[in-house]
C-alpha cells in the first residue's frame, strides 16, 4: 500500500508541473512576452475535435454485449483518475461493435457533462463510454495533452453551463462543443507536446504498476491471512 500511496503522489505531482508549465504557456504566455500570439484564435471545442463522441450504453437486454475485452467507462470510472486504465464494466468486442461509431482510440479526453459534471481523464486505451460522458478525439496534430490540461481548467464553467437554473448538471453534446476555448497553432501545441509527453508516459506507467501491485495484494493477501501461504521460512 505505501508503494502504490507514493506513485499516486508522484502523479499528483506530475499533473501539477504538466498543468504549471499548461499555465505557463497559455495562460500567462510567459515564452511570449505576456502577450497571446497573433496567430492563436479564439475558438469552440469543436474546433478543437476531429470528431466529440457522445458516449452510450449497450442493451443490457443483450448479455452477449458485455464481457471483458473492451473498458467502458462510467463517470465512478473517472473518479481520481488522470488515465482510465481500469473500468467497474467491460464490453466484449460483439458490444463494442455494436456501436463502432462510439469507440475512442487511447488519448481522446473524456469529460463528464451530466450529474457530476467536470470530470475529465484521458483514455489509456480502446475503449467507449456510458452517454453521461463527452469525449474528444483530437484532430491530426493537435495535443491531446494540451486539451486534457485546458479541459481541466474549464472543468468549473463546464459544471456550471449545464446546471442551467436546474440541480440537475446536463450538458448535451451541442452544448459542450460550442463551449469557447483559445486554439494556439499546431507548432505550439506540438513544442507544448514535447514537453509534457513525457512526465504523462510516467503518469501512465505508474497508474499500470499500481494495477498490478493493488492485484497482487488482493491475491496474496487472503492467502497469507488464511494460512494457505506459509511465509515462516523467508529469511530477511
Amino acid at each position: 500500500d505505501e508503494t502504490i500511496n507514493v506513485k499516486k503522489n508522484i502523479n499528483d505531482n506530475l499533473q501539477q508541473q504538466a498543468q504549471a508549465l499548461y499555465k505557463s504557456c497559455f495562460v500567462d504566455f510567459d515564452p511570449y512576452d505576456g502577450i497571446m500570439p497573433s496567430d492563436w484564435i479564439i475558438g469552440t471545442v469543436d474546433d478543437l475535435a476531429k470528431e466529440i463522441v457522445c458516449g452510450k450504453t449497450p442493451s443490457t437486454k443483450i448479455s452477449e454485449y458485455y464481457g471483458s475485452e473492451i473498458p467502458f467507462i462510467t463517470i465512478p470510472d473517472m473518479h481520481g483518475k488522470i488515465y482510465v486504465m481500469t473500468t467497474e464494466r467491460y464490453l466484449s468486442m460483439y458490444g463494442a461493435n455494436s456501436q463502432p461509431k462510439k469507440t475512442l482510440p487511447k488519448n481522446s479526453i473524456c469529460v463528464s457533462c451530466i450529474g457530476t459534471a467536470g470530470l475529465v481523464s484521458l483514455v489509456a486505451s480502446e475503449s467507449q463510454t456510458n452517454q453521461q460522458i463527452n469525449s474528444i478525439i483530437p484532430k491530426d496534430d493537435y495535443s491531446p495533452y494540451y486539451i486534457y490540461l485546458l479541459m481541466r481548467t474549464l472543468s468549473e464553467v463546464i459544471n456550471k453551463l449545464g446546471q442551467g437554473g436546474s440541480t440537475i448538471v446536463n450538458l448535451n453534446k451541442a452544448q459542450f462543443g460550442k463551449i469557447q476555448v483559445m486554439i494556439p497553432t499546431v507548432a505550439s501545441m506540438r513544442k507544448f507536446d514535447k514537453t509534457v509527453s513525457p512526465l504523462f508516459s510516467v503518469i501512465l506507467e505508474n497508474q499500470k504498476e499500481n494495477i498490478y501491485l493493488s492485484s497482487l495484494r488482493d491475491t496474496l493477501l487472503p492467502r497469507l491471512m488464511s494460512g494457505e501461504l506459509d511465509v515462516s521460512d523467508i529469511q530477511l
